[in-house]
């Protein structure tokens, strides 16, 4: 079972839920628009190269994931040998780890590092093998608490991590989130590979299944729709990403507060692939989408078969290889 969580590249309102941490896309709250501190987590790799994460002002609730592994990703590039905090507001929950998708869970990642601010926080340079050394709960640098850590051996989190996530604290209480449902799936049967596929009217793609080879075989999709509570939901501003090769193992995911409504590939794994994204709405609001935790398990590509868990859908996929290569998905829900 996938566990799911609210995932930002930009400010997102927080929201806590029996899900998981969560966060909301949408329109600043008061606490967040007075919210004028920001800080900033700085690291850089053996050769100097350098990347940047901004940290939402104090007060602002806000939850930010940056996941190295994405293509639009600041730091995917960097092999994090070492890591700075400037200007951190208090009560910052932040984590560090190797997992795909900032999971922590055994098997899915090798370390993981929790860390909170008790005051506005700015430290020096700290190697990442020394700062997952530090005991639990000892104070780090002045305002930087060691939360807790797993790891096997200090130098095998040099040059690994993957994903930071940040939590600031929340001046008011968010309200109780309404979870969506799906509510009528239409399966699609026997596509050709080649053919360009969009779901139909507000409907959200929920499964993909393939057969055989990228120039002969059949492709089969169920979209949905969705709703929440009684309303039925709309799918609105959609939008086509960027080409890229099939078989290059690209980590695709749609931008966020995006859901997927269709793809189109061409040739044959050396072809060029892209994803149509769309923002889901009740009415006029554009809802939260909650990215899961983890990419699924692998499967071979020309015999793939998956299906979302109930009440999610298509956010991610991700093909390494020919037909006979692995093919791996991510879902989301929303709110």
């Amino acid at each position: 079972m996938l566990t799911f969580m609210k995932l930002g590249i930009i400010g997102l309102p927080l929201l806590l839920t029996s899900l998981a941490p969560l966060a909301q896309a949408g329109a600043q709250t008061p606490a967040q628009a007075e919210s004028k501190t920001e800080g900033t987590i700085l690291i850089i790799d053996k050769d100097n190269a350098q990347c940047s994460l901004s940290v939402p002002g104090e007060g602002s609730g806000e939850l930010i994931q940056y996941e190295f592994t994405l293509r639009d990703s600041a730091c995917k590039d960097v092999k994090p040998r070492k890591i700075k905090f400037d200007k951190l507001p208090s009560a910052t929950e932040i984590l560090i780890t190797d997992g795909l998708g900032c999971s922590t869970k055994e098997g899915k990642s090798n370390f993981w590092i929790k860390l909170l601010t008790i005051s506005r926080t700015d430290t020096d340079w700290f190697e990442f093998e020394d700062l997952v050394s530090y005991p639990k709960e000892e104070i780090i640098s002045k305002g930087l608490e060691m939360v807790d850590s797993k790891y096997k051996d200090p130098s095998e989190v040099r040059d690994k991590a993957q994903c930071v996530r940040v939590i600031t604290s929340a001046r008011v209480d968010p309200p109780t989130p309404v979870p969506v449902e799906q509510n009528k799936p239409t399966p699609y049967e026997g596509l050709k590979p080649h053919d360009p596929f969009t779901c139909g009217l507000h409907q959200v793609m929920v499964s993909r299944k393939n057969r055989g080879d990228a120039e002969n075989g059949r492709v089969f999709y169920i979209c949905s729709t969705f709703k929440q509570a009684s309303t039925d939901l709309t799918v609105a501003a959609n939008e086509w990403s960027d080409s890229f090769k099939e078989s290059d193992g690209v980590y695709f995911m749609c931008p966020p507060g995006k859901v997927m409504t269709g793809m189109d590939h061409s040739d044959d794994e050396n072809g060029p692939t892209k994803y149509r994204c769309s923002s889901l709405y009740n009415g006029d609001k554009k809802l939260s989408v909650i990215w899961s935790d983890e990419w699924s398990d692998a499967q071979q590509e020309n015999d793939s078969a998956f299906l979302c868990p109930e009440h999610s859908f298509l956010v991610g996929r991700r093909h390494i290889g020919d037909e006979n290569g692995r093919t791996f998905y991510r879902c989301a829900t929303a709110q």
